[in-house]
C-alpha cells in the first residue's frame, strides 16, 4: 500500500494503489441518502453553489486573460518547432520523465485552458476522457443561447476549470502527487460522462457532438452531476490542502446565524473539549504544511463520498501507537472541515486524561449537542424544542440522550444537507473505562443511521477498542503505524529542515544566534530517520535542540545523533530521547538534591486532576517558586511552560511522557510512582484545607435573629471570594480523588517530602 494499512469494513476501497479507483465515479455516488433526500439535496447544493459561482464570478474572470497567456505558453512548449526556431522547454506532460516544467503563470482560467493542462498531467486510463472531453466542450463554448440551464451549465464549466488550475497553480508538475493527479483525472472523467450525455451524436460522414440545448431535462440532469462531481472534487482537495477555495470563490458563510435560547444552557458541555478551545489548541497542532498529504487526501475522498463502489462508510476509524501524530491529523481534518468555504464541520469532542470532564463521558452527548445547537440557528431550534419538550433526556444514559437530544429532532434537517456533516473525535483511548466503551458503542451502532454524517475518530489500539471496532461494516480502519517508512521520514524531513532553518533558529533564539552553530543538512538528515515514524519524536527533539538554555543548536542535535550508538538505544525509541533529556537537565553540582525536587514537582503536575498557576502549585506543595522553575529549567522540551507571571502553568507536551516515567523502563532514579504521589498531593490538600478553611469563609452577613438568608438569593449577589486561594480551591475539590488511589498488596505508602 502506498501509505497505510487498511482493515476492517472492506478492501482497501477508494485507496490510492487500488484499481477500482480509477474508474469513472458514478454521478450519485457523491451523496448519500436516499433517492428522495438526494435530489433534495442536489438542489440545495445547487443554490449554495450558484450563490457561491456569482461571489467568486469576478475573480475568474480577472484571472482570465493571465491564464490564458500563460497556459499557451505553457502547451507552445509542446508543440514540434519549426526550423530556425529556439530549442523549446519541457512540455508539461514529460515532466514525470525529468523535465522542469512549473505550472508558475496560471491564475485562473477557462474549461477549455484547464483541460489542456489535465489532459498533460493526468494518468491512464483518464488521459482519453481528457482529450475527448475538448471537443465537447468545444460545442458548449459556441453554443449562442440565453436558455437559463445553459447559462447554468457554461458556469459551472468555468467553476470547473478554475478549480482544475487552482490546484496547479505555482506548483513544480514533476512534484504533483499521484493523489492529485488521480483526483483531477476523476474529475475529469466524470465531466466526461455527464457531457457526454448532454449532446446529441450524430453522424453525417463525421461523429458530431450538438449540445441539447432544447431538451431542458438533460440539461438539469447534467449541470445536477456537474454539481456533485465539483462538490466531491472541492472538499477532498481542500481536507488534503491542494485547494484555496477562497480564491475561487471568496467566501459565503452558509450559516443561518447563532440560534440564542437560554433552553442550550442546560446542556452539560465540556467548553475544553472543542477543537479550537484554549485547552486543545495549546497542546495540539495542526499538521505541519505539506505532511501527510496522501493520508489526508485519502480523508478527504472518504469525506467528499467518492467511492467506485458506492461503498462508503460513515465511520472513519484512525488508530496508532503513541506520539505517531493522531491527534496532530484528527485537529487538522476538523479545522478544514471548519473553513467556511465547506463549513461541514458539526461538532468536535477531543478526550484528555488530564482534564476530568474530557475523560468521562458524562458530558460528550451534552457537548456535541450544545455544538450542533451553535452550528445552524435551525439546529439550535430544534435541539431546544427537544430539551423543553423531553427534560428528563438530559439525565438519560447514554444512547438515549443522543437519540432524544441529536437524532430525532435533527433527522430531518440532515437529510436536506447538501454536503456531509462531519463530527471528530480524538484521543478515545483516554476516556476511563467502560466510559470509552460506551462512546465507541454509540458511534458504531446509532450515529451512522442519520443521513449525511460523517464521523473522523483517532484512537490508540488499545485491545478492548480495538476488539470492538475491527471488523464492523460501518468504519474504514486505517493502522497509522504501518504507514511506509519512506513517505514518513520525507515528511518529518519537510518539518525538520523548515524548524531547523536558519531563520527559524533565529527567531528562535533571538540575539544569542551564532550561524557557526547552525546545525549541518546531515545531522538534519540523520534527526529525521532517528524520527522513526513518531512526529512527536522530531518534535520533542526540536525543543531540546533550541534550548535557550544551551543555545547551541548544532552540539545539542550532535549529541541527540550520539543516541544511536548509545547504551540506552535499547529503550523504546521515544523513551530514549525522553531519557536523554533528563539526563541532561540533572546539574553536575547537587543531583542528589535536584532529583529530590524534580520527583515532587514532576510528580504532582502529573498527578494533578487540573493544571495549577505556578504560584498556587508552589504554594500546594510548600515549595519556592524559583526553586520550581530552576529544576524545570531545562525540561521545557517535554514540560511546556504557558502564561507569564503568577499564571505560568506547566503541563505536558504529550501523554507519551507520563507514560514512559511512570513505566518500569524508566531508571529508578527518574521513575515516579504513581501512588506515592497521590498521596503525597492528597495530604498537602488536607494541609492547605487545615489552614486556610474558616468559619463563613465566604463573609456571609449574620441575619437578624428569626431570620434565614435563602440560598438563591446570596448566588445572585454574589459571594465573596477574596479568601479562597486557588490551592484551597483546588484542595477541596480534589483530595478525595487523590487518597483515593488504590494501594498495591500492602504497598506503604513513602511520602517524598518526609
Amino acid at each position: 500500500m502506498a501509505e497505510f494499512t487498511h482493515s476492517g469494513g472492506g478492501d482497501n476501497r477508494g485507496l490510492p494503489d487500488n484499481p477500482e479507483c480509477n474508474t469513472p465515479i458514478p454521478s450519485h455516488a457523491a451523496t448519500p441518502g436516499t433517492d428522495g433526500s438526494r435530489a433534495h439535496s442536489r438542489s440545495q447544493f445547487r443554490a449554495w453553489m450558484g450563490e457561491k459561482y456569482d461571489k467568486g464570478k469576478a475573480k475568474v474572470e480577472r484571472g482570465m486573460q493571465k491564464a490564458e497567456k500563460g497556459v499557451k505558453s505553457l502547451l507552445d512548449r509542446g508543440k514540434p518547432k519549426n526550423e530556425g526556431e529556439p530549442e523549446s522547454e519541457t512540455r508539461p506532460q514529460d515532466a514525470q520523465a525529468g523535465g522542469s516544467s512549473k505550472v508558475l503563470a496560471i491564475a485562473m482560467g477557462t474549461f477549455k485552458t484547464a483541460l489542456d493542462i489535465a489532459a498533460a498531467l493526468v494518468p491512464e486510463p483518464f488521459k482519453g476522457p481528457a482529450e475527448a472531453l475538448l471537443k465537447v466542450v468545444d460545442v458548449i463554448e459556441k453554443v449562442d443561447s440565453n436558455k437559463e440551464e445553459v447559462e447554468i451549465l457554461k458556469k459551472r464549466c468555468d467553476l470547473l476549470g478554475s478549480s482544475i488550475i487552482n490546484v496547479v497553480k505555482g506548483k513544480d508538475a514533476r512534484l504533483l502527487s499521484k493523489d492529485l493527479k488521480d483526483s483531477i483525472g476523476r474529475l475529469v472523467a466524470g465531466i466526461w460522462v455527464t457531457l457526454e450525455a448532454a449532446n446529441k451524436e450524430k453522424s453525417t460522414g463525421i461523429t458530431a457532438y450538438v449540445l441539447a440545448e432544447d431538451d431542458v431535462e438533460v440539461l438539469k440532469k447534467a449541470n445536477k452531476s456537474l454539481d456533485e462531481h465539483l462538490h466531491c472534487f472541492w472538499i477532498e482537495n481542500h481536507i488534503a490542502g491542494t485547494i484555496v477555495l477562497a480564491d475561487i470563490l471568496g467566501t459565503v458563510q452558509d450559516q443561518a446565524g447563532h440560534f440564542e435560547n437560554s433552553t442550550l444552557d442546560r446542556l452539560k458541555r465540556v467548553p475544553g473539549a472543542a477543537y479550537d478551545s484554549q485547552e486543545v489548541a495549546a497542546k495540539i497542532m495542526p499538521c505541519f504544511e505539506g505532511t501527510r498529504s496522501t493520508l489526508l487526501a485519502n480523508v478527504g475522498r472518504w469525506m467528499s463520498g467518492v467511492s467506485a463502489d458506492g461503498h462508503n462508510p460513515p465511520l472513519y476509524i484512525l488508530d496508532g501507537i503513541a506520539g505517531i501524530g493522531k491527534s496532530t491529523v484528527a485537529i487538522t481534518v476538523a479545522q478544514r472541515a471548519a473553513d467556511p468555504e465547506i463549513n461541514c464541520l458539526g461538532a468536535t469532542f477531543f478526550f484528555s486524561r488530564d482534564q476530568e470532564g474530557r475523560r468521562k463521558s458524562l458530558g460528550f452527548v451534552h457537548t456535541i449537542a450544545y455544538q450542533l445547537a451553535r452550528y445552524h440557528a435551525s439546529y439550535g431550534k430544534a435541539i431546544a424544542a427537544a430539551i423543553t419538550s423531553n427534560p428528563e433526556a438530559l439525565d438519560k444514559v447514554l444512547t438515549q440522550q443522543f437519540n432524544l437530544l441529536v437524532a430525532k429532532p435533527l433527522y430531518p434537517l440532515l437529510e436536506q444537507r447538501a454536503n456531509p456533516l462531519v463530527l471528530v473525535f480524538d484521543a478515545l483511548d483516554e476516556c476511563i473505562e467502560p466510559d470509552a466503551t460506551a462512546v465507541l458503542s454509540l458511534l458504531i451502532s446509532s450515529v451512522p443511521q442519520l443521513p449525511n454524517i460523517k464521523i473522523f475518530l483517532t484512537t490508540r489500539p488499545e485491545l478492548g477498542l480495538r476488539s470492538r471496532y475491527m471488523g464492523t461494516p460501518n468504519a474504514n480502519i486505517f493502522h497509522l503505524q504501518e504507514i511506509e517508512d519512506l513517505i514518513v521520514e520525507q515528511d518529518i524531513s519537510l518539518y525538520v529542515n523548515h524548524s531547523l532553518s536558519p531563520l527559524q533558529i533565529q527567531e528562535a533564539l533571538g540575539d544569542a544566534y551564532d550561524p557557526y552553530r547552525q546545525p549541518t543538512a546531515e545531522d538534519k538528515a540523520k534527526l529525521a530517520k532517528l524520527s522513526g515514524k513518531l512526529f512527536i519524536y522530531a518534535s520533542t527533539a526540536v525543543k531540546f535542540i533550541l534550548d535557550k538554555q544551551h543555545l547551541d543548536p548544532k552540539s545539542q542535535l550532535a549529541s541527540l545523533l550520539d543516541l544511536q550508538s548509545d547504551r540506552y538505544n535499547s529503550l523504546s525509541q521515544l523513551g530514549g530521547l525522553y531519557l536523554y533529556v533528563l539526563r541532561s537537565a540533572k546539574p553536575a553540582e547537587n543531583a542528589e538534591s535536584w532529583l529530590i525536587r524534580f520527583k515532587i514537582v514532576v510528580g504532582a503536575i502529573l498527578m494533578l486532576q487540573t493544571p495549577l498557576p505556578i504560584m498556587a502549585l508552589a504554594m500546594l506543595l510548600k515549595q519556592e517558586e524559583g526553586a520550581i522553575k530552576i529544576t524545570l529549567a531545562n525540561l521545557h522540551s517535554i514540560l511546556a511552560p504557558l502564561g507569564e507571571g503568577s499564571a505560568l502553568t506547566y503541563k505536558v507536551h504529550h501523554k507519551s511522557f507520563p507514560d514512559f516515567i511512570t513505566g518500569s523502563s524508566c531508571p529508578s532514579e527518574f521513575q515516579i510512582v504513581e501512588q506515592e504521589h497521590h498521596f503525597h498531593l492528597a495530604k498537602s490538600c488536607l494541609q492547605v484545607m487545615n489552614e486556610q478553611l474558616k468559619f463563613n469563609i465566604f463573609q456571609i452577613p449574620v441575619p437578624s435573629e428569626g431570620q434565614m438568608n435563602d440560598l438563591d438569593d446570596l448566588l445572585k449577589e454574589g459571594l465573596n471570594t477574596d479568601h479562597i486561594s486557588q490551592e484551597l480551591q483546588y484542595a477541596v475539590c480534589y483530595w478525595a480523588n487523590h487518597l483515593g488511589k488504590p494501594k498495591k498488596n500492602g504497598f506503604r505508602f513513602y511520602d517524598p517530602v518526609s
